[in-house]
């Protein structure tokens, strides 16, 4: 089958490798969809601590059941997959924390993903109900978002996001308009702050300058409270004093984009999270029960993905979708033919 395969650093090939097998209490699935994620880029120039070489990239999957040793997926289903693959008995697990399972694979990343004609699923995805039935009102390029919006759910559960409460989100890349779209849908006030003017109009309760007085505004907006909830969606985003002071009492602060190792070590005021109750949250990834429920959204119409995928490629064309990615042309680049 034609694959792109990441053999080092930098050395991504187009080419034919062996049809998986299907494995044994898992499918295989053809894949329709794969959406290109910032992530992949990254793997790309710089790898990843969960990436183990050769592999094919791509965790942002939809497809069709080609085979089944699950019992639980009829031939000529249209699935989505959630990336994780697990044990289902850790602590983690029995948890609802399976994106923290001791024994995690990750497909995309330690196992093969979906920048291939075929896709393997092994029972230890199966067995948290990650392959997720299509429905019929959701296209595949549709469904192949539904794991960046899972991220952006799984933020919100970890913080215990409420209705009525005031989110502030730094960053209006794809994940933070995913998580200002999910915050509306959840009943909540959404505050973007975004120094790009072409990502201004989006759904937002308010989108600001962080050169402006973003105090001041804030304040305006919450009428003096705060934010209930801080989501730092870019590594760019400043993690200080400063920072804290925007967030309400009982606030919650999201560390939900990976940081620069390289940044120098942050300081703030043990004091302030001491008297206002501030916490320090930390996101990695989804959980498969976040998973289904960002299926959901899309399929109930509550979150219109469609507007994010603003370039399709084929396989043969993949550098095309990772250079606009990577240069931030579009929101979303989804592999679509193979």
């Amino acid at each position: 089958m034609k694959a792109a395969l990441l053999r080092a650093q930098n050395e991504l090939q187009i080419c034919e490798v062996s049809k998986p097998q299907c494995p044994d209490g898992g499918i295989l699935v053809k894949v329709d969809a794969c959406a290109i994620c910032p992530t992949d880029v990254k793997m790309l120039r710089k790898g990843q601590r969960d990436l183990v070489y050769p592999r094919i990239l791509g965790h942002e999957v939809a497809g069709t059941v080609a085979e089944d040793k699950s019992g639980k997926y009829p031939i000529g289903s249209r699935v989505q997959i959630w990336p994780g693959v697990v044990c289902g008995k850790c602590i983690a697990c029995t948890k609802g924390m399976d994106n923290m399972c001791k024994n995690q694979g990750i497909i995309g990343f330690n196992l093969d993903g979906g920048f291939a004609e075929y896709l393997a699923v092994p029972s230890g995805n199966v067995i948290r109900n990650g392959v997720n039935i299509i429905p019929d009102n959701v296209s595949s390029e549709e469904a192949s978002l539904t794991e960046p919006l899972a991220c952006c759910i799984h933020a919100q559960e970890r913080c215990s996001l409420e209705t009525g409460e005031t989110v502030l989100i730094f960053g209006a890349g794809t994940m933070g308009q995913l998580c200002s779209e999910s915050s509306i849908g959840k009943g909540c006030q959404s505050i973007v702050v975004e120094p790009s003017s072409e990502r201004k109009n989006i759904n937002a309760t308010a989108v600001l300058d962080p050169d402006d007085d973003l105090y001041s505004n804030i304040m305006e907006i919450t009428s003096g409270r705060g934010a209930d909830v801080i989501m730092l969606t870019t590594p760019k985003a400043a993690i200080d004093s400063n920072l804290l002071s925007l967030a309400a009492q009982g606030g919650r602060i999201c560390i939900f984009s990976g940081l620069n190792s390289k940044d120098p070590e942050r300081t703030l005021d043990m004091n302030m999270i001491h008297y206002h109750e501030l916490s320090m949250i930390g996101a990695y990834g989804c959980t498969s029960s976040s998973d289904t429920h960002a299926l959901e959204m899309i399929s109930s119409g509550l979150i219109d993905v469609k507007k994010f995928i603003q370039k399709r490629v084929s396989l043969d064309n993949l550098y095309d979708g990772i250079n606009a990615v990577e240069n931030s042309r579009v929101l979303k680049c989804v592999i679509n033919e193979f």
